[in-house]
């Protein structure tokens, strides 16, 4: 996808949520530890809502903050590619999956974080800063529920 507006963020980012979600249950479907699998579902389903989540600010958002230009977005710090599955996520444990997922949301939250750097005097700022709070708070709450499984 070619990103050029804060509006294309926002697809992208709801894209990248909803292919992080089956790429997680995907790698993770081999996997003979019980744990792992509910945590990796548990994952997948805050995954497909923070996918929705996130496509509500098009809805939402003005369209002069969805239009604010955004060329250099994905030039910085590519994320991942979750277009194939990578059978060593079904070998990892518990905690290295949730460590995996945390990086994955710190790398987003960089990139929204550079992009409120170079737009903080446009409509776009504020929507950035939502956005960055929606990763930090899911990120938090699957953090705290994959401490909760590691306790049972």
């Amino acid at each position: 996808m070619h990103i050029e507006t804060m509006g294309d963020v926002i697809r992208w980012s709801s894209g990248f949520h909803s292919n992080l979600a089956d790429f997680i249950e995907a790698s993770v479907a081999q996997s003979k530890d019980e744990r792992l699998k509910m945590l990796s579902s548990y994952i997948a389903d805050h995954e497909r809502q923070l996918a929705k989540t996130v496509a509500a600010f098009e809805v939402v958002e003005s369209d002069n903050a969805l239009g604010t230009w955004c060329t250099e977005f994905l030039n910085k710090q590519p994320l991942p590619d979750t277009a194939i599955k990578d059978e060593r996520w079904a070998h990892f444990s518990a905690n290295e999956l949730m460590d995996e997922v945390r990086g994955i949301h710190q790398q987003l939250m960089a990139l929204f974080s550079h992009l409120l750097s170079r737009s903080a005097a446009t409509p776009a700022a504020d929507m950035l800063e939502q956005l960055l709070d929606v990763e930090e708070h899911q990120l938090m709450l699957m953090a705290h529920s994959a401490n909760r499984l590691e306790d049972l």
